[in-house]
């Protein structure tokens, strides 16, 4: 923790500097004159405990003027992205939210300003950070101390005592009727405790279990934008277990509560259903922080380089494949011959992770990517078996490739964690990276180089064989592909001769 001067009251004095950012300075050009500007929340707080900035980097600014003018100028200055959002509700205290976002890669800022009025700014600020969810967010400098001559006199507004709370390493709520009032804090709770490294106290927890199921009043989108932040953390796994002892995941998703159903999944696996799901997503977080151990640097270039709601990738939707990966095992349990099975349930995973989409609002695309990992989770492990049989065919591997091209070394990554996580033996985790290594050979060799484009065209087979329209010339494509796929046809001469023995062939 930075060296923090504590006086009585509500008051405390750091050196300036701690707190500076050159964008300030910018801000401070736009601020009108005789109007004052605070720097809140997150960024005091990590100024506190002397975190590193990083790459994302989040600043809240309440401002006496219109917030919306300020922001457009500041937008204008450093050239960055302009919006504006606006709360809706009874008595809230920063109705209008003016956001500017500047990307300077690997770096992007973000800067929100909100209003505060009143004759006595000093009391509106203090009335302002008291609406806040914890004591840690509830901090407040203003940008002239930070920016001045003056600037190791810097004084801290806390007056929930956040200062304190963070000495003793806590997380506490600044009152039960401010998660109340918007039951979001409860998963922002989860997510900073573990994120920070403090303790939430007890009175939170005893909230959580009274009152958790509040969070089924939020709207859905904020619950996603929480839930994101949270799985964007390299620590996220922790957190969703968390949630899910306290009973918060399944107030999130209702799906999860029917993974306790599971007690013994039958062979491969050594933990009950809900276990193995949370162990997946810690493998998974260990197997991404070494993922070139696993996976080819060529596989792993476009990994994480996918854009999902404005500030998230391909990452956080990868973790979430892991957590509904065997979401309809409870549903398809059956004891068929002494065996504990669970026929179709990657299928039936993937229509319920659509529901989930649906009713979280997420967007179509992050919906469907999460859904085709679900889908096809298994086929490592279907592959893996044919090639220890010595059965793994090049028209296998152009199948898989064409199926799972898009999403491959996700589907690779899932399978590594879904192994340590069902307690593979060295031997079978070896098999499961030989089947990606050759995969991956195969994919460089051959398959880069097979024609995408069919050779014959559903009108050509038409006009060439004399055969109408119908379900026969789907068939036809289908076989032709296939062959293509595996090598068998080349070109457009061995595409006819093709075509004319599958037509015989089916005829007789």
């Amino acid at each position: 923790m930075q060296e923090v001067v504590f006086e009585k009251g509500i008051k405390h004095t750091a050196h300036g500097l701690n707190f500076y950012m050159s964008y300030f300075d910018d801000i401070a050009k736009v601020l009108p004159r005789d109007e004052l500007c605070f720097i809140v929340g997150g960024w005091v707080r990590d100024r506190v405990l002397g975190e590193p900035v990083g790459y994302n980097i989040d600043v809240d600014l309440l401002v006496t003027c219109d917030p919306t003018k300020v922001a457009k100028d500041l937008a204008n200055l450093i050239g960055g992205t302009y919006f504006e959002f606006e709360k809706k509700g009874f008595l809230i205290k920063r109705p209008t939210i003016a956001t500017v976002i500047l990307k300077i890669p690997p770096y992007k800022y973000r800067f929100d300003f909100a209003q505060i009025k009143g004759k006595d700014i000093e009391k509106a600020l203090i009335e302002d950070l008291l609406s806040r969810d914890f004591t840690a967010n509830a901090m407040a400098v203003s940008i002239d101390d930070v920016l001045s001559i003056g600037a190791k006199q810097t004084i801290i507004y806390d007056p929930a005592k956040g200062m304190e709370d963070l000495q003793e390493g806590k997380l506490r709520p600044i009152s039960l009727k401010n998660l109340e009032e918007d039951p979001v804090r409860i998963l922002r709770g989860f997510r900073l405790a573990v994120e920070k490294n403090l303790e939430l106290t007890e009175d939170f927890y005893h909230f959580v279990k009274k009152k958790g199921h509040i969070l089924k009043k939020a709207p859905p989108e904020r619950i996603t934008l929480e839930l994101f932040k949270t799985l964007k953390h390299q620590r996220s796994a922790k957190v969703i277990r968390d949630l899910y002892e306290y009973g918060v995941l399944e107030v999130i998703f209702p799906e999860v509560a029917r993974l306790r159903e599971i007690k013994d999944q039958g062979e491969h696996h050594i933990y009950p259903l809900d276990e193995h799901t949370l162990k997946v997503l810690e493998s998974l977080e260990k197997v991404l922080q070494e993922k070139e151990k696993y996976v080819s640097a060529e596989l792993l270039e476009n990994l994480g380089t996918m854009q999902v709601h404005g500030e998230f990738s391909d990452i956080e939707l990868l973790k979430l494949s892991a957590l509904f990966h065997d979401i309809a095992k409870p549903h398809t349990f059956e004891v068929k011959d002494g065996k504990v099975t669970f026929y179709n349930h990657d299928k039936l995973g993937a229509q319920i992770v659509k529901e989930i989409g649906k009713r979280l609002k997420w967007s179509d695309s992050a919906t469907e990517f999460i859904a085709k990992i679900v889908e096809h989770h298994l086929r490592p492990f279907y592959l893996r078996e044919s090639l220890i049989k010595g059965q793994l065919t090049d028209r296998g591997r152009a199948k898989f490739w064409k199926d799972c091209g898009d999403f491959a070394v996700h589907l690779f990554l899932h399978a590594i964690a879904d192994a340590m996580a069902s307690g593979d033996s060295p031997q079978e985790m070896q098999d499961l990276l030989n089947t990606i290594k050759d995969l991956e050979t195969y994919r460089k060799e051959k398959y880069e180089k097979i024609p995408i484009k069919p050779l014959l065209s559903g009108r050509e087979i038409m006009d060439i064989f004399g055969i109408p329209e119908g379900p026969q010339i789907g068939e036809i494509k289908r076989a032709l592909e296939e062959a293509q796929l595996s090598g068998v046809v080349k070109t457009r001469e061995e595409a006819i001769e093709f075509v004319k023995s599958f037509i015989s062939q089916t005829q007789n």
